[in-house]
Order: C-alpha cells, then structure tokens, then sequence
C-alpha cells in the first residue's frame, strides 16, 4: 500500500531540512501512516512539497539510518512495524522488566556532599600564592609541540620521572631511578594501582585509622579484606598493635605525616615496622602525605629509603605542592614489579596527559618547584602558628592535632560533639571543614573538626574559628553519631 502525503505542515523553526524531518518523524512516531506502507517517491515528495528532491533524500537517509524507514529500490521507502521510539517507550516488554530486576554494586562507597569546594577545605594549597603566570608560560611552551600531543609512554614523560629521581633521592631519601618510577593520574589513581597490584578479592590488607576516606575507597572497589590499625598517637601507626595484623598482604602508612590527625612517626618505629613487614612478607605501601612541609624539623628518611627500595611501594603527588587540578601523582616500586603495575595503570586508566607531564618536568628542572616549596613551607608554618593563637583564644578547651607539619589542623575536645551536623551548618556558610568522625573507621569513636588553613586568609581564619566557637555549643553532646 503506498500511502497519500495529506496535510503536512512545516514548522518554520530551523532549515527546511530540519522542519521535514521532524514533521517526517512526528507522524511515524504517531502511527499517523500505517505500518509496512510506502512512502511516496522522492520525485513525488518533492513536487508535492515544493522542495529540492537533495533535501528529500537527505532527510529520508537519515530515517533510514535511524531505523524508522527502510529503503525499497525501485519502491520507495517502506515504513517500519515499529518505530525505534515506540519500541522503547513501550509500557511492557523484555528491557522494561530486565530494568526493574536489575542490581548494581556499590561496594559500600557513597557519593561525598556539598560543594566542591569551600573555605578552610582540607587538601587544597595557596592557590593565591602559585605561580600561574610562570606556568602559563612553560605551559604554552609545550602546548604546540606534535610529539606531545600522541600516545605517552606507559611510565610516564621520561623528563618528569628524571627530575622526580633526583628530587626524591635528595630530599626523601628515597632509592629510585627513572626506571623505578610510574607516573599516575592523581594520588588516588596510584593507591589504587597500588592496592590492585598487592592484593586480590578477599585478601587481608590493613590502614590506619582515623585515616584517608579515598584510600578507603580504593580498597573497598579492590574487594579487600580491609582491617584497621590505630594511628591516632603523635608517633603515627601503633607499632605495639602490628601483632593483629598477621597474614596481611599490606600495609598502607603515612609516616611522615599521619592524615588526619598528624602523628610523624620517628626513626624508631620506622625500623620496627620495617622489621615487621619483613618477618610479615607483607607490602608497605608508604603515602608520603605532606612530607614537604614539616615545621619542627626535617623530613625524615622514608620508609623506601630505609628499606633499600624493597618491599615498600611509595606514593606522592604534586596536589599538595602545586594544585589539585594538576591529576598528577606517581608510585615508586621495586623494578621487578613495574610492568604488572604500569599494566594495570594502563587497564585502568590508558595514558596519563603529556603536556601536564612536560610543564611539571621544566618547573622542576629550572628550579622552581624548589624555590615554589620553601615560599610555601614559610607561609603554611604562618599561617598554622596563627590559626593555633585563634583556637587557644577563642577555644581554649579545644585538643589540637597536626601541629607540627601539613595544610591543616584538627580539633578534639573534652566531650562529644555532632561533628557531621556541625559541618553541615558550615557548608551552608561556605565552610568546608570536614567531620572528624568521618576519617574513623574502627576503634574508639572519635568527634572533632579537620580544618585546611592554607587557602585563606587571616581575616578569614579568625572568623571562621570566631564561628566555630559560636557553634560548637550547640551541638555538644547532641544528635547521634554516625
């Protein structure tokens, strides 16, 4: 049956091409034209439309594409049973009820809230204080070179892991050679790495607690066995509880600066955890987190260093000395394991961008990320000693943590608070300080407030911690704690 064109109207929104097929699609969609019917010719639907017979066969090949036609030569175009639409918009059928009996995983991760960013966030540097206008120039060095702009190396820019040798060997200790380095999109992309490469479903691995929420999460996605040692104590990790953790495949520490409660952890312990591990067989995994900025002394030696390179896989990322948005992080790990890691880092993520790689390779070559770094570690030591006058001012009850090194301090106090609720009523003022609780995992349930004091001002911070004080009554002691 070949159908009559009958009244069509264009809509005069948009080129005539456009106005036919849509109104084409809208009768088919409404079964206006019986199934299995042919449209008139080409020829015919231009003479009776008074359009070009290219603008017919145009539209009528992108119905045929979409499925709502099917070309007859020597016909026309036959409409089909059921449009694409109709089929998916039907009320019942085998994708309606495959919809409803559907389970995804969520392996216990939830979706952070609030705003992306605020004052006083955890984690975030001076951005005020970066240099961005040197960057932009290294950056448009680079941003017009071919060789930049194909596929990259598995490991990374071969310049950026050389210059990343040479500072971890001279200011982490750290034993390493281009060879030894695996360059990652991010901190979280490399404990992840990392946890996938150690561990396997099931397997018992352990971390601190209060600790890292994201590390959290990466051995959460890994399907780990995941256990928990306290890290709460200015000395970092409790290295008398290590005996609860045997038949662990590994360890994940901060040692040069806890997170979140900023616990360094000295020499001493260091080799008795070293010591440990090896009896254990079981993997360090060593986030150096702030290391750069210690106020009270010198960094000291990592882990990596005091091992001799083995047994211990170390993470950094440039997040915290440079800026967030940067995505740029690396893992050190014995040579022998670098092509499973920079197999799964590829798995995983494919390549890591070159151009970023490039810029942060000059800007450490020539000097400037050292220079950037002992600005920085002066204005952080200010800015710390100044927020720690205001607490002791205006919360002279308040128990402080993190005093001695990093971007942030936290607070404890006396008595419970609702630190989740107290957070959230900052959101709604712009804060972003974080909850306590939300860093603790297991053990003693712990209340208080982790506050980043790097990108702000004084002014800032004395009318925050002014707030704070305000607030905290009112949620001592109160709601439930989650």
């Amino acid at each position: 049956m070949r159908i009559e064109l009958g009244s069509f109207f264009l809509s005069g929104q948009g080129t005539l091409q456009q106005q036919l097929y849509q109104a084409l699609r809208e009768k088919l969609l409404t079964a206006q034209w019986p199934s299995s019917a042919l449209l008139p010719s080409s020829r015919q639907l231009a003479n009776e439309l008074n359009l070009s017979r290219n603008t017919i066969n145009q539209v009528l090949q992108q119905l045929v594409a979409e499925g709502y036609l099917q070309g007859q030569p020597g016909r026309g175009y036959l409409i089909v049973s059921t449009a694409p639409d109709q089929f998916f918009q039907a009320s019942s059928g085998p994708f309606k009820a495959a919809e409803t009996e559907m389970e995804l995983f969520d392996y216990g991760i939830r979706l952070k809230s609030g705003p992306a960013s605020g004052l006083l966030q955890p984690g975030v540097p001076d951005l005020a204080a970066f240099p961005f206008a040197l960057w932009q120039k290294l950056t448009q060095r680079h941003s017009g070179r071919a060789a930049l702009a194909g596929m990259a190396d598995v490991m990374g820019y071969l310049p950026l892991r050389q210059a990343l040798k040479d500072y971890l060997r001279q200011s982490r200790q750290v034993l390493c050679d281009e060879e030894s380095i695996l360059i990652t999109p991010g901190a979280q992309a490399a404990l992840f790495v990392a946890a996938k490469l150690v561990s396997k479903a099931g397997d018992k691995v352990a971390m601190e607690s209060p600790g890292y929420p994201r590390l959290r999460q990466a051995l959460q996605l890994s399907e780990a066995d995941i256990h928990y040692i306290d890290a709460s104590s200015d000395q970092g990790i409790a290295t008398s509880a290590l005996h609860q953790l045997q038949g662990c495949k590994a360890l994940f520490v901060t040692p040069a600066h806890q997170y979140p409660m900023g616990g360094i952890m000295p020499l001493t312990e260091r080799l008795q955890l070293l010591e440990w591990s090896r009896q254990q067989h079981c993997v360090l995994v060593e986030d150096d987190y702030d290391s750069e900025f210690q106020f009270k002394h010198r960094p000291i030696a990592s882990l990596q260093g005091l091992a001799q390179g083995q047994g211990v896989i170390y993470v950094g990322s440039f997040s915290k000395t440079l800026f967030p948005a940067l995505r740029l992080g690396y893992l050190v790990l014995p040579q022998q394991w670098m092509p499973k890691a920079a197999a799964l880092l590829q798995a995983l993520y494919g390549d890591v961008a070159l151009v970023p790689q490039a810029v942060t390779a000059d800007f450490i070559l020539e000097g400037h990320f050292g220079r950037h770094l002992r600005k920085m570690r002066q204005l952080y030591q200010h800015k710390q000693q100044y927020c720690l006058n205001l607490i002791r001012e205006f919360l002279p009850d308040a128990i402080l943590h993190a005093r001695y090194a990093g971007l942030h301090l936290c607070i404890e106090f006396p008595y419970r608070i609702a630190d989740q609720q107290l957070t959230a009523e900052l959101v709604k003022r712009g804060y972003r300080i974080q909850p306590l609780s939300r860093y603790v995992f297991s053990g003693i349930k712990r209340t208080g407030l982790v506050i980043g004091l790097a990108h702000t001002t004084e002014q800032q911070l004395m009318v925050a911690v002014k707030l704070i004080a305000l607030l905290v009554p009112c949620y001592k002691d109160a709601g439930t704690m989650e």
